[in-house]
């Protein structure tokens, strides 16, 4: 696979709220899903008829959130994403989160699966799975969208995806589900943005035509920008979700930002600012910078390997 250099494939995705926990919450619960699923849910089933005025009230007092979140700190994106779910299921009315996390072994007590969520809505019992994905192409397929990692990639989190979502029919599962659950339908609450070298086409099925775009860049080479006005953040994991909100303090330039990311051994997510009139910048396109000598050979050999066998299984 080879990485081509600049184009500007971003899709962005504009956010009205200012608190960052809530912007995440919101980029949760109204961001397009990167590929369908067969059983996606969508916005309107999240957000039921009164969730613009939870979040508004959210962004006047952020403070039933920002506690929430502190009984459990995140150091991991995945469970920052499923805390914040949480929260949401619990505090609209149209939801009732029943268990969350829940394993499913086996006799032997190994672990076939676990269920994400369990919720009622609108009263009727439906398992959640979910999950947050930054996938980067290095060929011109779905099956070439990898993690910046190299320990993951969209064709083994689909596939997975779909074992997950028939975990509730599980003999096993009928053990732990609460009364009702046994046999519920299932859904999946996706969320994430990919990212390109070249100007992608419209994405094919199952990716989705909407999805969140981002850019690939050579590291040490000009990134693609939309304006020489533009500023820069290097975004920790934890900040990957919506897109960025800063102070003017907390802005960058680009080259002061890459002498301070030369020493990168794995792509790092950047994201480029315009400023929004407040006082603040916020982000219009955001995209992973790559180093040399990335992607390691071995170990994207022993990704393809898996995905190979996932794919001819």
């Amino acid at each position: 696979m080879a990485m081509s250099t600049t184009a500007r494939p971003e899709r962005s995705f504009h956010l009205p709220y200012t608190q960052p926990a809530l912007r995440d919450l919101a980029f949760l619960l109204t961001s397009p899903a990167p590929w369908e699923s067969g059983s996606n849910l969508s916005p309107a089933q999240l957000l039921g008829e009164q969730g613009e005025d939870l979040l508004q009230a959210l962004q006047q007092d952020p403070g039933p959130l920002e506690h929430w979140l502190a009984q459990q700190p995140c150091q991991r994106l995945g469970h920052y994403a499923e805390r914040l779910l949480a929260f949401w299921f619990r505090l609209a009315p149209h939801i009732e989160l029943v268990a969350a996390n829940v394993p499913v072994r086996d006799a032997a007590g190994r672990t076939i699966g676990e269920f994400d969520f369990l919720i009622r809505l609108h009263g009727v019992p439906l398992h959640v799975e979910t999950a947050s994905k930054f996938y980067l192409q290095l060929g011109h397929g779905a099956d070439t969208l990898v993690g910046p990692s190299l320990r993951d990639a969209w064709v083994l989190k689909a596939a997975k995806l779909q074992e997950q979502l028939q975990l509730a029919s599980h003999p096993a599962a009928a053990r732990v589900l609460p009364p009702g659950f046994a046999g519920c339908a299932s859904a999946a609450r996706l969320a994430g943005w990919f990212f390109y070298a070249d100007r992608p086409p419209i994405p094919a099925a199952p990716l989705s035509a909407d999805q969140l775009q981002g850019w690939l860049s050579p590291l040490q080479q000009p990134w693609p920008s939309t304006s020489a006005g533009s500023r820069w953040v290097w975004l920790s994991r934890l900040g990957w979700l919506a897109p960025a909100r800063l102070a003017e303090e907390g802005v960058r330039e680009q080259d002061s930002l890459r002498q301070e990311l030369l020493q990168a051994a794995v792509p790092q997510l950047v994201a480029e600012l315009l400023p929004v009139g407040d006082g603040c910048w916020e982000e219009v396109a955001r995209g992973f910078v790559v180093p040399p000598g990335w992607p390691q050979q071995q170990r994207l050999q022993d990704l393809l390997a898996s995905i190979d066998r996932t794919l001819h299984r």
